[in-house]
């Protein structure tokens, strides 16, 4: 196997995974990566907080009938202003809160409050039974408007989407709250109408029932292993993979891909943005074997709103935030000062003419 390592700041205690069993099971498709440290070597910033990378969500809210986990950065002192915008990061189906541990940190260390929830039927948030909580459209979007409430997140407040449906429901909620959105960062998420849904949940839409997974154990671990460049830390993957023996996190993901129109889904939120106003980005990985980056000039080329599509140096797949956090964090804080609000279109259009042809830039 091909090693590949992330370039480490000074002082950091870099150790290579070896070849693990999730490594093994993930085909070789994967090389092996760093682990993050203590230290950001972009922002000097600690982001290994243990309440933010423990594998656990200390958090809890009662939110109607379901109880939502949650993590939360609290803001450096040094660098807290009343003026900063909370920041609420979402996961999509089959992921958690986990994924954005070191982007909590990050954010923290720049003086931001942030929450990243657990959706219903994931992580370490309650996994109520379909009766109860439908699982379908809108019983996610309500359910993010009681959390946000329910938590006393500030409003307006920045938010950050990543991956498929439960994002895209939280971009409709958005689209539906738009007082209460100050500004939008989307990372990889399927936008383009001919967006597809990757190959583990487009098997919950087999032509034929019977070829569908149904309540069969869903492999949360590779789920969330597959479309990275990197490999995953072993103890990351463990903490994934605590959702595969849950019965009940099954089910969750399979009726929520039963009350999905994919098609009407990916329309809805295209139409929605069409009178968008709010500030905001696309910023995709380039290495995502799931949505190629072409969808996000194919979404963006008939919008004539606020939203601009920037890259990122590194080399990104499928979960920016898990592959490399400290690459997203310069564009990230620039996003929230607001100085992605500029008229750069002229920019923003060379560089993605750039991208196009298989040149990322920073």
């Amino acid at each position: 196997m091909q090693l590949q390592m992330r370039p480490l700041a000074a002082g950091h205690r870099a150790r290579v995974a070896s070849a693990t069993r999730p490594q093994r099971l993930a085909r070789n498709r994967l090389v092996v990566r760093a682990e993050l440290e203590e230290i950001d070597p972009i922002t000097g910033q600690p982001i290994s907080r243990a309440a933010l990378t423990s594998p656990v969500a200390g958090n809890k809210a009662k939110v109607g009938n379901v109880e939502w986990a949650y993590r939360l950065a609290t803001p450096e002192p040094s660098k807290a202003s009343a003026d900063k915008p909370d920041v609420l990061l979402i996961h999509g189906l089959g992921s958690s809160s986990y994924s954005y541990r070191n982007t909590l940190g990050l954010l923290g260390g720049e003086g931001y409050r942030a929450f990243a929830p657990d959706w219903p039927g994931h992580g370490d948030s309650d996994k109520p039974a379909p009766s109860s909580f439908g699982y379908r459209e809108e019983d996610y979007i309500e359910g993010l408007g009681r959390f946000v409430e329910g938590v006393g997140i500030k409003k307006p407040f920045a938010m950050v989407v990543q991956g498929y449906i439960l994002s895209q429901y939280a971009l409709l909620w958005a689209q539906e709250n738009p007082g209460m959105v100050e500004r939008l960062l989307i990372l990889n998420t399927p936008l383009a109408l001919n967006a597809k849904l990757r190959p583990e949940l487009a098997a919950y839409k087999a032509a034929l029932p019977f070829m569908r997974p149904g309540n069969k154990p869903f492999d949360f671990m590779i789920f969330n292993m597959q479309g990275s460049p990197y490999a995953m830390q072993e103890k990351d993957a463990m903490t994934y993979a605590r959702a595969t023996s849950d019965p009940a996190a099954t089910t969750a993901l399979s009726k929520t891909m039963d009350g999905v129109d994919f098609p009407k889904l990916l329309q809805k939120v295209d139409d929605g943005f069409m009178s968008w106003r709010k500030p905001s980005i696309c910023m995709f990985g380039s290495s995502d074997p799931f949505i190629p980056i072409d969808s996000v000039f194919a979404f963006l080329d008939n919008k004539r709103t606020n939203m601009k599509a920037l890259t990122a140096a590194a080399k990104l797949g499928h979960m920016p935030q898990e592959d490399y956090p400290e690459a997203l964090q310069e564009n990230m804080v620039k996003w929230l000062q607001g100085e992605t609000d500029k008229d750069v279109q002229l920019k923003n259009l060379a560089v993605l003419k750039m991208t196009k042809k298989g040149v990322v830039q920073g």
